[in-house]
Protein backbone atom coordinates (compact mmCIF):
# COMPACT_ATOMS: atom_id res chain seq x y z
CA UNK A 1 0.00 0.00 0.00
CA UNK A 2 2.78 2.42 0.95
CA UNK A 3 4.58 1.74 -2.33
CA UNK A 4 1.38 2.38 -4.23
CA UNK A 5 0.79 5.65 -2.39
CA UNK A 6 4.40 6.76 -3.06
CA UNK A 7 4.07 5.93 -6.73
CA UNK A 8 0.82 7.88 -6.90
CA UNK A 9 2.37 10.89 -5.17
CA UNK A 10 5.42 10.76 -7.47
CA UNK A 11 3.17 10.66 -10.49
CA UNK A 12 1.20 13.64 -9.22
CA UNK A 13 4.43 15.56 -8.59
CA UNK A 14 5.70 14.90 -12.12
CA UNK A 15 2.33 15.91 -13.54
CA UNK A 16 2.38 19.13 -11.53
CA UNK A 17 5.88 19.94 -12.73
CA UNK A 18 4.88 19.30 -16.32
CA UNK A 19 1.83 21.52 -15.93
CA UNK A 20 3.94 24.22 -14.28
CA UNK A 21 6.56 23.99 -17.01
CA UNK A 22 3.90 24.22 -19.70
CA UNK A 23 2.37 27.24 -18.02
CA UNK A 24 5.74 28.96 -17.80
CA UNK A 25 6.45 28.23 -21.46
CA UNK A 26 3.07 29.55 -22.49
CA UNK A 27 3.69 32.68 -20.44
CA UNK A 28 7.15 33.15 -22.00
CA UNK A 29 5.90 32.74 -25.53
CA UNK A 30 2.65 34.67 -25.12
CA UNK A 31 -0.58 33.38 -26.58
CA UNK A 32 -0.06 32.81 -30.31
CA UNK A 33 -1.79 35.19 -32.65
CA UNK A 34 -4.92 33.81 -34.24
CA UNK A 35 -5.87 31.92 -31.09
CA UNK A 36 -9.61 32.20 -30.49
CA UNK A 37 -10.52 33.03 -26.91
CA UNK A 38 -14.15 32.15 -26.18
CA UNK A 39 -16.08 32.80 -23.00
CA UNK A 40 -19.67 32.52 -21.83
CA UNK A 41 -21.33 33.24 -18.48
CA UNK A 42 -23.93 31.23 -16.58
CA UNK A 43 -26.82 32.48 -14.49
CA UNK A 44 -28.20 30.47 -11.56
CA UNK A 45 -31.24 31.59 -9.59
CA UNK A 46 -34.18 30.42 -7.49
CA UNK A 47 -37.89 31.28 -7.43
CA UNK A 48 -39.87 30.62 -4.27
CA UNK A 49 -36.91 28.73 -2.88
CA UNK A 50 -36.84 26.39 -5.85
CA UNK A 51 -33.73 26.34 -8.10
CA UNK A 52 -34.52 27.17 -11.69
CA UNK A 53 -32.90 26.02 -14.90
CA UNK A 54 -29.47 27.52 -15.43
CA UNK A 55 -29.26 30.15 -18.12
CA UNK A 56 -26.14 30.24 -20.33
CA UNK A 57 -25.15 33.46 -22.05
CA UNK A 58 -24.03 33.83 -25.60
CA UNK A 59 -20.32 33.21 -26.29
CA UNK A 60 -18.10 36.27 -26.44
CA UNK A 61 -15.17 35.55 -28.78
CA UNK A 62 -12.12 37.28 -30.15
CA UNK A 63 -8.85 36.26 -31.79
CA UNK A 64 -5.46 37.18 -30.38
CA UNK A 65 -3.70 39.84 -32.46
CA UNK A 66 -0.13 39.75 -33.81
CA UNK A 67 2.20 41.45 -31.36
CA UNK A 68 5.21 42.39 -33.51
CA UNK A 69 8.21 42.60 -31.23
CA UNK A 70 11.89 41.75 -31.68
CA UNK A 71 15.36 42.50 -30.43
CA UNK A 72 18.79 42.54 -32.04
CA UNK A 73 21.80 42.26 -29.77
CA UNK A 74 25.52 42.47 -30.50
CA UNK A 75 27.34 39.27 -29.58
CA UNK A 76 30.89 40.64 -29.84
CA UNK A 77 31.94 41.97 -26.45
CA UNK A 78 34.53 44.33 -27.93
CA UNK A 79 35.53 45.80 -31.26
CA UNK A 80 36.45 43.12 -33.81
CA UNK A 81 40.15 43.52 -34.68
CA UNK A 82 40.94 43.26 -38.40
CA UNK A 83 44.03 43.60 -40.55
CA UNK A 84 44.31 45.85 -43.63
CA UNK A 85 43.56 43.81 -46.75
CA UNK A 86 41.77 41.01 -44.88
CA UNK A 87 38.62 39.46 -46.36
CA UNK A 88 35.39 38.04 -44.94
CA UNK A 89 35.74 39.67 -41.54
CA UNK A 90 32.76 38.94 -39.28
CA UNK A 91 30.56 40.93 -36.91
CA UNK A 92 28.11 38.77 -34.94
CA UNK A 93 24.57 39.57 -33.80
CA UNK A 94 21.59 37.73 -32.29
CA UNK A 95 18.03 38.33 -33.52
CA UNK A 96 15.19 37.25 -31.22
CA UNK A 97 11.47 37.11 -31.99
CA UNK A 98 9.88 38.43 -28.80
CA UNK A 99 6.44 38.59 -30.39
CA UNK A 100 3.72 35.92 -30.55
CA UNK A 101 3.79 34.99 -34.24
CA UNK A 102 6.11 33.13 -36.58
CA UNK A 103 7.84 35.84 -38.63
CA UNK A 104 10.36 36.35 -41.40
CA UNK A 105 12.91 39.17 -41.09
CA UNK A 106 14.68 41.21 -43.74
CA UNK A 107 18.28 42.03 -42.83
CA UNK A 108 20.40 45.05 -43.73
CA UNK A 109 23.89 46.18 -42.68
CA UNK A 110 23.98 49.96 -42.36
CA UNK A 111 27.26 51.87 -42.26
CA UNK A 112 27.28 53.81 -38.99
CA UNK A 113 28.87 56.95 -37.63
CA UNK A 114 30.19 58.13 -34.29
CA UNK A 115 32.01 56.02 -31.72
CA UNK A 116 31.34 52.52 -30.41
CA UNK A 117 33.41 50.35 -28.07
CA UNK A 118 35.82 53.30 -27.94
CA UNK A 119 36.43 53.13 -31.70
CA UNK A 120 35.60 56.10 -33.95
CA UNK A 121 34.17 55.34 -37.38
CA UNK A 122 36.30 56.75 -40.21
CA UNK A 123 35.99 54.29 -43.11
CA UNK A 124 33.59 51.90 -44.81
CA UNK A 125 34.39 48.26 -45.42
CA UNK A 126 33.80 46.77 -48.87
CA UNK A 127 31.77 43.80 -50.13
CA UNK A 128 29.50 44.06 -47.08
CA UNK A 129 27.02 41.15 -46.85
CA UNK A 130 24.61 39.70 -44.29
CA UNK A 131 24.18 35.97 -43.67
CA UNK A 132 22.12 33.84 -41.28
CA UNK A 133 23.76 31.09 -39.23
CA UNK A 134 22.48 27.95 -40.98
CA UNK A 135 23.74 25.28 -38.61
CA UNK A 136 23.42 27.17 -35.33
CA UNK A 137 27.08 26.89 -34.38
CA UNK A 138 27.54 30.63 -33.92
CA UNK A 139 30.49 30.69 -36.36
CA UNK A 140 30.40 32.03 -39.90
CA UNK A 141 30.94 29.12 -42.29
CA UNK A 142 31.74 30.09 -45.88
CA UNK A 143 29.48 28.23 -48.32
CA UNK A 144 27.20 27.02 -45.52
CA UNK A 145 25.78 30.27 -44.18
CA UNK A 146 24.36 31.64 -47.42
CA UNK A 147 20.79 32.71 -46.57
CA UNK A 148 20.36 36.47 -46.43
CA UNK A 149 17.06 36.70 -44.52
CA UNK A 150 15.56 35.00 -41.47
CA UNK A 151 12.95 32.44 -42.44
CA UNK A 152 10.09 31.37 -40.15
CA UNK A 153 11.47 32.39 -36.77
CA UNK A 154 9.11 31.11 -34.08
CA UNK A 155 7.93 33.19 -31.17
CA UNK A 156 10.73 33.34 -28.58
CA UNK A 157 13.08 31.89 -31.20
CA UNK A 158 16.52 33.35 -31.81
CA UNK A 159 19.11 33.06 -34.54
CA UNK A 160 22.67 34.29 -35.09
CA UNK A 161 23.32 36.69 -37.94
CA UNK A 162 26.68 37.71 -39.41
CA UNK A 163 27.77 40.89 -41.13
CA UNK A 164 30.69 39.87 -43.36
CA UNK A 165 32.96 42.40 -45.07
CA UNK A 166 36.39 43.04 -46.58
CA UNK A 167 38.84 45.59 -45.15
CA UNK A 168 40.62 47.96 -47.56
CA UNK A 169 44.38 47.52 -47.74
CA UNK A 170 45.04 51.24 -47.19
CA UNK A 171 43.60 51.41 -43.65
CA UNK A 172 45.93 52.09 -40.73
CA UNK A 173 46.12 51.17 -37.08
CA UNK A 174 43.07 52.15 -34.97
CA UNK A 175 40.82 53.01 -37.96
CA UNK A 176 37.21 52.02 -37.34
CA UNK A 177 34.14 50.95 -39.31
CA UNK A 178 30.78 50.84 -37.49
CA UNK A 179 27.88 48.73 -38.77
CA UNK A 180 24.31 48.57 -37.49
CA UNK A 181 22.41 45.38 -38.27
CA UNK A 182 18.77 46.23 -39.03
CA UNK A 183 16.15 43.48 -38.78
CA UNK A 184 12.78 44.36 -40.34
CA UNK A 185 9.77 42.20 -39.47
CA UNK A 186 8.22 40.50 -42.47
CA UNK A 187 5.30 38.17 -43.09
CA UNK A 188 5.91 34.57 -42.10
CA UNK A 189 3.96 31.45 -42.87
CA UNK A 190 5.64 30.24 -46.06
CA UNK A 191 8.83 28.28 -45.34
CA UNK A 192 11.59 28.84 -47.88
CA UNK A 193 10.13 32.07 -49.24
CA UNK A 194 10.94 35.55 -47.98
CA UNK A 195 7.78 37.27 -46.78
CA UNK A 196 6.91 40.88 -47.52
CA UNK A 197 8.07 43.48 -45.01
CA UNK A 198 5.39 44.59 -42.54
CA UNK A 199 5.54 48.37 -42.90
CA UNK A 200 2.58 49.40 -40.77
CA UNK A 201 0.45 48.14 -37.92
CA UNK A 202 -3.22 48.80 -37.17
CA UNK A 203 -2.54 51.50 -34.59
CA UNK A 204 -1.06 54.12 -36.90
CA UNK A 205 2.59 53.14 -36.48
CA UNK A 206 4.81 52.68 -39.52
CA UNK A 207 8.20 51.55 -40.71
CA UNK A 208 9.95 53.72 -43.32
CA UNK A 209 7.90 53.47 -46.50
CA UNK A 210 4.71 52.46 -44.69
CA UNK A 211 1.31 54.14 -44.73
CA UNK A 212 -0.43 54.79 -41.38
CA UNK A 213 -3.40 52.51 -40.75
CA UNK A 214 -5.19 53.36 -37.50
CA UNK A 215 -8.39 51.32 -37.21
CA UNK A 216 -10.60 50.09 -34.36
CA UNK A 217 -10.14 46.64 -32.89
CA UNK A 218 -11.86 43.88 -34.86
CA UNK A 219 -12.41 40.86 -32.61
CA UNK A 220 -12.71 38.52 -35.58
CA UNK A 221 -9.50 39.63 -37.33
CA UNK A 222 -5.84 39.15 -36.46
CA UNK A 223 -4.56 42.70 -36.41
CA UNK A 224 -0.97 43.86 -36.22
CA UNK A 225 0.41 45.75 -33.23
CA UNK A 226 4.00 47.07 -33.24
CA UNK A 227 5.46 46.60 -29.76
CA UNK A 228 9.21 46.94 -30.37
CA UNK A 229 11.53 49.29 -28.52
CA UNK A 230 14.06 51.66 -30.11
CA UNK A 231 17.29 50.15 -31.44
CA UNK A 232 20.66 51.72 -32.17
CA UNK A 233 19.44 53.61 -35.26
CA UNK A 234 15.65 53.05 -35.30
CA UNK A 235 12.75 54.31 -33.25
CA UNK A 236 10.26 52.43 -31.12
CA UNK A 237 7.04 50.94 -32.52
CA UNK A 238 8.30 50.66 -36.09
CA UNK A 239 8.39 46.89 -36.57
CA UNK A 240 12.16 46.70 -36.70
CA UNK A 241 15.21 46.74 -34.46
CA UNK A 242 18.92 47.49 -34.84
CA UNK A 243 22.14 46.88 -32.95
CA UNK A 244 25.66 48.20 -33.44
CA UNK A 245 29.08 46.60 -33.79
CA UNK A 246 32.46 47.82 -35.06
CA UNK A 247 35.62 46.73 -36.83
CA UNK A 248 38.88 48.22 -35.58
CA UNK A 249 42.06 47.99 -37.60
CA UNK A 250 44.94 46.44 -35.73
CA UNK A 251 48.08 46.96 -37.74
CA UNK A 252 51.80 47.13 -37.35
CA UNK A 253 53.38 50.57 -37.70
CA UNK A 254 56.98 49.96 -38.67
CA UNK A 255 59.84 52.42 -38.93
CA UNK A 256 63.38 51.71 -40.16
CA UNK A 257 66.43 53.83 -39.44
CA UNK A 258 69.95 53.23 -40.73
CA UNK A 259 73.13 54.90 -39.56
CA UNK A 260 76.86 54.37 -39.83
CA UNK A 261 79.88 55.03 -37.67
CA UNK A 262 83.64 54.64 -38.21
CA UNK A 263 84.90 52.09 -35.67
CA UNK A 264 88.59 51.99 -36.65
CA UNK A 265 91.15 53.06 -39.27
CA UNK A 266 94.66 51.79 -40.14
CA UNK A 267 96.45 54.70 -38.47
CA UNK A 268 94.33 55.71 -35.45
CA UNK A 269 92.85 52.35 -34.57
CA UNK A 270 89.70 52.85 -32.50
CA UNK A 271 90.80 56.25 -31.18
CA UNK A 272 89.00 58.98 -33.08
CA UNK A 273 89.04 56.95 -36.30
CA UNK A 274 88.40 58.61 -39.66
CA UNK A 275 86.67 57.43 -42.83
CA UNK A 276 89.81 56.79 -44.88
CA UNK A 277 90.59 53.83 -47.16
CA UNK A 278 91.07 50.75 -44.98
CA UNK A 279 88.77 52.08 -42.22
CA UNK A 280 86.01 49.86 -40.86
CA UNK A 281 82.48 51.24 -40.98
CA UNK A 282 79.72 49.75 -38.83
CA UNK A 283 76.18 50.01 -40.17
CA UNK A 284 73.24 49.75 -37.78
CA UNK A 285 69.65 49.22 -38.94
CA UNK A 286 66.93 49.71 -36.33
CA UNK A 287 63.31 48.58 -36.81
CA UNK A 288 60.53 49.60 -34.42
CA UNK A 289 56.84 48.65 -34.30
CA UNK A 290 54.63 51.26 -32.63
CA UNK A 291 51.39 49.64 -33.83
CA UNK A 292 48.87 47.53 -31.94
CA UNK A 293 49.58 44.31 -33.87
CA UNK A 294 52.71 42.20 -34.25
CA UNK A 295 54.51 42.37 -37.57
CA UNK A 296 55.41 38.96 -38.95
CA UNK A 297 58.06 37.81 -41.43
CA UNK A 298 59.89 41.13 -41.24
CA UNK A 299 62.64 41.12 -43.86
CA UNK A 300 65.52 43.64 -43.93
CA UNK A 301 67.57 43.64 -47.13
CA UNK A 302 70.66 45.73 -47.68
CA UNK A 303 73.20 46.06 -50.48
CA UNK A 304 76.80 46.41 -49.41
CA UNK A 305 77.76 49.99 -50.38
CA UNK A 306 79.91 50.61 -53.44
CA UNK A 307 83.61 51.19 -52.75
CA UNK A 308 83.43 49.01 -49.63
CA UNK A 309 84.02 45.33 -48.86
CA UNK A 310 81.87 43.32 -46.46
CA UNK A 311 83.63 42.10 -43.32
CA UNK A 312 83.10 38.36 -42.99
CA UNK A 313 80.97 37.15 -40.06
CA UNK A 314 80.19 40.71 -39.00
CA UNK A 315 76.38 40.50 -39.15
CA UNK A 316 74.76 40.66 -35.72
CA UNK A 317 71.06 40.82 -34.83
CA UNK A 318 68.82 41.62 -31.89
CA UNK A 319 65.07 41.36 -31.25
CA UNK A 320 63.06 42.55 -28.25
CA UNK A 321 61.15 39.25 -28.44
CA UNK A 322 63.62 36.67 -27.21
CA UNK A 323 61.56 33.89 -28.79
CA UNK A 324 61.72 35.40 -32.28
CA UNK A 325 63.49 33.38 -34.97
CA UNK A 326 66.09 35.34 -36.92
CA UNK A 327 67.73 34.07 -40.12
CA UNK A 328 70.69 35.64 -41.98
CA UNK A 329 71.27 35.17 -45.70
CA UNK A 330 73.86 36.37 -48.21
CA UNK A 331 73.86 37.00 -51.95
CA UNK A 332 76.31 37.93 -54.67
CA UNK A 333 73.63 39.23 -57.03
CA UNK A 334 70.54 40.03 -54.93
CA UNK A 335 68.66 37.16 -56.60
CA UNK A 336 70.06 33.92 -55.22
CA UNK A 337 70.38 33.71 -51.45
CA UNK A 338 72.33 31.40 -49.17
CA UNK A 339 72.78 30.89 -45.44
CA UNK A 340 76.50 30.60 -46.22
CA UNK A 341 78.51 33.69 -47.14
CA UNK A 342 78.81 34.13 -50.89
CA UNK A 343 81.86 35.39 -52.72
CA UNK A 344 81.64 38.26 -52.80
CA UNK A 345 78.98 39.24 -50.27
CA UNK A 346 77.16 41.97 -52.19
CA UNK A 347 73.87 41.78 -50.30
CA UNK A 348 72.65 40.67 -46.89
CA UNK A 349 69.11 39.76 -45.88
CA UNK A 350 67.82 39.29 -42.31
CA UNK A 351 64.38 37.84 -41.59
CA UNK A 352 62.70 38.25 -38.18
CA UNK A 353 59.80 35.88 -37.57
CA UNK A 354 58.11 38.64 -35.56
CA UNK A 355 58.55 42.20 -34.37
CA UNK A 356 56.23 42.68 -31.44
CA UNK A 357 53.55 45.34 -31.20
CA UNK A 358 53.84 48.23 -28.79
CA UNK A 359 52.96 46.84 -25.35
CA UNK A 360 51.49 50.12 -24.15
CA UNK A 361 54.85 51.42 -22.99
CA UNK A 362 57.56 50.31 -25.39
CA UNK A 363 57.71 49.57 -29.09
CA UNK A 364 58.76 46.15 -30.28
CA UNK A 365 62.22 46.36 -31.86
CA UNK A 366 64.70 44.51 -34.03
CA UNK A 367 68.23 45.43 -35.04
CA UNK A 368 70.83 44.44 -37.64
CA UNK A 369 74.49 45.48 -37.66
CA UNK A 370 77.30 44.66 -40.10
CA UNK A 371 80.76 45.98 -40.90
CA UNK A 372 82.38 47.03 -44.19
CA UNK A 373 85.88 48.24 -45.05
CA UNK A 374 86.41 51.30 -47.24
CA UNK A 375 88.32 50.27 -50.38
Amino acid sequence: MRTSIQATLSGLLVACLLILGSAQMAMALGTPSGTSIDNSATLDYSVGGISQTQIVSNTASFVVDNKVDLTVTTVDGAAVVVVPGSNAMVLTYLVTNTGNTVQDYSLTALAGTGTFYGVTDNFDATNVQVFVDANGNGIYDVGVDVQTYIDELAADGMVTVFVVADIPIDRVDSDGAIYDLMAQTAQGGTPGAQGADILNDDNGHISPGGTPNDIPDDPATVQIVFADQAGSVDGMLDGRFSSRDVYVVGSAILTILKNSVVVSDPFNGATNPKAIPGATIRYTIDIANSGSTNAEAVVVSDQIPANTTFVSASVNTANSNGAATVTIEYSADGVSWSAVETSPVAYIRVTNSVVDANDGVNDGTAQVTFDAIIN
